[in-house]
This record gives C-alpha cells, structure tokens and sequence, in this order.
C-alpha cells in the first residue's frame, strides 16, 4: 500500500503484525487451515518486507501440500534472511516437492554451509545431489549420514543406491551384507540387496534376498513380482500359483496388482501361454491407469509439434556461435524403449577402446535445467537463447557423469538413454562431433514388449496399446524431423537384421563411431559389466533371433495399436544405414 502522492511505502502499526500472525496460529490449533491461511496472508500483505512473516506463512502452505503457493514466500525470507539455515533447508525442500532438484541445490548447499552439523539438512542436500544427477555428490553425504546413523534403514538403502548409480555394486552389496547381519527383520533392506545383486548379473544371491523378504512378509508383492521376474518361465510353481492367487484378491492394492500382473505376464508367456498373458498385462495396465490417470497422447504431440517447430529454423547455427564442446567421444543410442538399445549398447561396450555408461539421466535434467522451469514441457524455447558459457559448463557436467567410472584409454563414451530423442538438438549443440545411433525395431514387438513392462509411473503412454502405436509414431517423426535438420550423423540400426546377422551389423556400427574392429564386441555377453535396465538377463546371452516376430502370438489383442501406426513406423528390411549430417557452418 502507498500514500496517495508519493512513492514511499505506507507504515504499518506492529501491533496489527503481532496481532494478525497469533490468529493464524490460533485458527490452526483449533483446526482451520483456511482461516489461518487467510489470516497470515493478511498479515504478509500488511508486512511484505518481514521475513519472519514471510517463512511462517511459506511454512504454513508447504505444511498444507500446497508448495507452489510456499515457494515465493521462502524466496522472499531466504533473500532477506541470507545466513538463516532454516529458511535455506526449508527452500529447499519445497523445490525437492515440486521435482525441481536442480534448483533444490543452491539453498540446500547454503544451509549445509550453515549448519554443517545437521544431518536432516545433509539428509536432504544428499537427496537432491542424486537426483539432480551428482551421485558422486551425494555419496560423501550420505556416508556421512550413515555414520550418524548406522542402523536407519532409509539411508542404508540411498547409500547402497547411491554406490550402484557410481558403478560400485560389489560396494552396496556389502553395506547391505553388513545391515542384514545386523537387522535380519527388515525387509526392505533384503529387496535392496536382491535388486542391487541382479544389476551385476548374480542371480543366486538375488532369489536369496528375494526368498528371505517373501518369508518375513508373506503374500508381500514386491519380492513375489522379484522372484517371477528372475526366473520368467522357470519361475517356480508355487511362488506363480502365490501370484495368481493374490491378483484373484479383490482387496489388492492397485501398485501390488500391478507388479504382480507385469511379471505374470512374462511367465506365462515364456509358457506359452499367451491369452492368459495379455489377460495379465491387460489388469496390471488397468491397474496402473487408475494409479496415475490416462495418457493425453494429443497433448504429447502438440509437444514434440512445438518442440520441432522451435528448432526446424535453428541450423545451421550462425558462423562463431557454435556452443558446447568439440569431444567426439560421446555416443548417443535412442529410440523407442525395448528397440534394442541395450544390446546395441553391449556391443560397443565390449571394444577395449569404449565405455559403456548405461542409461544416464543426465540429458533430461539438463534440458530442465536449461529451460528454467524444471519440466520437460518447457524445453525447448526458454534453452535456445542461452549463453554459450551455459553450454559448455552443461557439456563439462555431462563429461563428468559419463566419464565416471571409464578407463582414460576410452575413446567413446555410449549412452543408452532411449528417450534422448527428444533432445537430439540439445545434444548437437552441446557436442557437435557426438554419433547418434537411432535402434529401429518391429513396431508390433516393440508394443508387446512395452505392454509387458513395469516402466515408471510417468511414462502413462506405455499403459495402451493404442497410445504405444502413437509413441512410435511420434518418434519416428521426431527422428526423421532431426534426420533433416541437425548436423549429427545418425546411424539407423535394425534389430531384426543385427539379430539375424550380427557380423556385418556390428562392423557398421564400430566403424560408425569411428572406432577400429575388435572382436570383443561380438562376445559382449561374456562381459562381467553390470546392466541396469530390464533387459539386464537377455544381454548375458549370446545374440539370438527369438524375440523377433513375438507379435504374431498377440494378434488377437494388437487391433488397437495396429489401428494408429504409420507406414514410416515399420522399419524398411536390411542393413543399418547412415544420414549423413549436412555441413555445419564454421
């Protein structure tokens, strides 16, 4: 408020402050949120410049779930209350609540800062530098935290992840070994050590740790849906009779069915049994559509429209402007999940001369980064007038996660992250001399294979077989878009004709990435490397053909997706073909 005529703020009396912020207190004893709502903002609008008003307030809307509203309110104490670690801490978290961790860390880091020795602030700070993408950030803290607290079974498990993100599962391991000694009763602490030993392929410890959790909590549908997912077909008879009894259960909790429903499905169809798998996967999809909502697949593609409109006028880029960095050493493999980017992945992880880095999530999060608004909605216009200093501390920060646990002689550095597609303009202009190889697949088997599986919650578009025929759709369009458009070579990669004959498949994709030929990478799955994604087990196998044509034992359920998918959806038969980039300007 302001005088009439002049610019000077209106005082306000201290006895209408000390009043206004007891009543909201008051109100909220006696139990009425909205009162004490009112009254402190009241208070806020009489006093906007008391930081103390400000983070009572915040404090009373992030107490409510409302973290959005809180967020201007902890802005507005943490600017005018810079060496207050309460204010920072509870910023903080409220960015960690609205998924944004990136931005969690600057206040975090100021609390920590602040108050060293409180661990709930190291607790969190720890949380966002690993899900901000700095495992090897977060893993000090959590140490740190873990000699705090020995026995707290929470930070044992984000300690043993943390150690899996960095590639030190034998590491996890024995801080799991160590905690079951100690606790044998708790159970979430043995499906940690069964999940951690399957990513480096020990599948006689992870039925152990599976078998030990389902015995102390019987009917308990975590380690069941475990067990069925190691042992696929082979699974145990009497662990699937368990399963299906408990999806019979009308009183089942809709994330319990569908885990259980997801995984049934694989055994019965290793079994051959293949209405009753799609029967399987049609309740764990139901299931999981209850739990997250239905997909808006018109939405999705008025994204990716946005998304190539904003950058089919961006190349070539104007001579000296090129951001980024100029290492040829990263690789990108994309496309649709289960389109056979791990295998491709395998291959070239087994050359002397690379490394594989998984499925990095480090793409993702700096596109949110870059975009300001911590969502992938908001890529890609608010990124493109970034500062090329942005670009080439982005580029250092991508380095460093990908050359994390690589040997110094590797020359390439393979990232499997499928969903990079959507940021391929990001990647040209972040490593203008990195190799994209685009796995193309079946569309059909690409769908069953998705139907089938437990992605995360997010992903509400693998939920349908119709919305799937959209997805790839919509990839296909995007890839092509790139295709014609960037600057990178895009090495288009068949699944069916590297299955069927891998040599001459296999030679094009390492003389591709610019890499000599090497035996090894036919001989991938003697690799002792771990594998974090679902397709974990096939890779230890040789390369084989069985998975193609899989679609054909489906056909009765496929209408929907057959329905929406585009001719350019079906890979054209033969070897593996490259788009070559036009020339770039100088």
């Amino acid at each position: 408020m302001r005088w009439p005529c002049c610019g000077k703020p209106r005082p306000v009396a201290p006895a209408m402050r000390r009043r206004t912020a007891p009543l909201a207190r008051a109100a909220m004893r006696l139990g009425g949120p909205d009162l004490a709502i009112a009254q402190m903002r009241r208070a806020c609008e009489l006093a906007p410049h008391d930081p103390v008003l400000q983070f009572q307030f915040a404090s009373l809307l992030a107490h409510q779930g409302l973290h959005a509203a809180a967020l201007p309110h902890f802005n507005e104490a943490a600017r005018r209350s810079p060496d207050d670690p309460a204010v920072h801490h509870l910023l903080g978290l409220t960015l960690q609540r609205l998924g944004r961790n990136g931005e969690a860390l600057l206040p975090l880091r100021r609390a920590h800062a602040l108050s060293p020795g409180n661990d709930r602030i190291l607790e969190a700070l720890a949380e966002s530098e690993f899900h901000g993408g700095h495992p090897d950030d977060a893993l000090p803290c959590w140490e740190q935290i873990l000699r705090l607290r020995p026995d707290d079974t929470g930070v044992i498990q984000r300690t043993a992840e943390t150690l899996n993100r960095l590639g030190r599962s034998a590491e996890a391991l024995d801080i799991l070994q160590q905690a079951t000694g100690r606790q044998p009763g708790a159970t979430e602490l043995w499906m940690a050590m069964a999940q951690t030993a399957e990513d480096p392929g020990d599948r006689d410890a992870a039925r152990t740790a599976y078998g030990s959790a389902l015995a102390l909590r019987p009917d308990w549908a975590f380690p069941l849906s475990g067990l069925l997912a190691l042992d696929r077909a082979r699974a145990d008879d009497v662990v699937v009779g368990q399963a299906e009894r408990l999806l019979a259960r009308a009183d089942l909790p809709d994330a319990d069915r569908a885990l259980l429903g997801y995984e049934l499905g694989k055994v019965l169809d290793g079994r051959g049994r293949y209405g009753e798998a799609m029967t399987s996967w049609h309740v764990a999809n139901s299931a999981r559509r209850r739990m997250t909502g239905a997909a808006d697949p018109q939405a999705f593609m008025r994204q990716a429209g946005r998304l190539m409109e904003a950058t089919a006028g961006a190349w070539p880029l104007p001579a000296g402007s090129w951001p980024g960095n100029d290492s040829p050493r990263p690789v990108f493999i994309v496309g649709m999940p289960r389109s056979g980017t791990t295998l491709t992945e395998q291959i070239l992880a087994a050359h002397p001369l690379a490394h594989g880095c998984g499925e990095l999530p480090d793409i993702t999060l700096i596109a949110r980064s870059l975009a300001h608004g911590g969502s992938r909605s908001a890529w890609p216009e608010p990124a493109l007038d970034q500062p090329d200093a942005s670009w080439e501390t982005a580029a250092q920060r991508y380095l460093r996660a990908a050359t994390r646990n690589a040997p110094a002689a590797a020359m390439r550095l393979v990232d499997k992250a499928p969903l990079n597609f959507f940021h391929l303009e990001m990647i040209a202009r972040l490593f203008p001399a990195a190799h994209v190889v685009w796995c193309r697949r079946d569309p059909r088997d690409i769908a069953v294979s998705i139907y089938g599986e437990n992605f995360s919650l997010e992903e509400r578009l693998s939920t349908d077989l119709g919305d799937i025929g959209h997805y790839i759709n919509l990839q296909t369009r995007l890839m092509r878009h790139w295709q014609a458009h960037l600057p990178l070579p895009i090495l288009e990669l068949h699944y069916e004709t590297l299955a069927t004959d891998p040599e001459p498949s296999a030679r094009r994709l390492v003389e591709f990435v610019g890499l000599p030929q090497d035996p090894a990478c036919l001989d991938f799955h003697r690799s002792e490397r771990g594998v974090q994604t679902p397709s974990r087990w096939q890779v230890k196998q040789p390369i084989h053909a069985r998975s193609i044509g899989r679609w054909k034992n489906y056909t009765f359920a496929l209408a929907p997706l057959l329905q929406v998918l585009d001719a350019d959806a079906y890979p054209t038969a033969g070897a593996a073909t490259m788009v070559q980039p036009s020339t770039p300007s100088a």
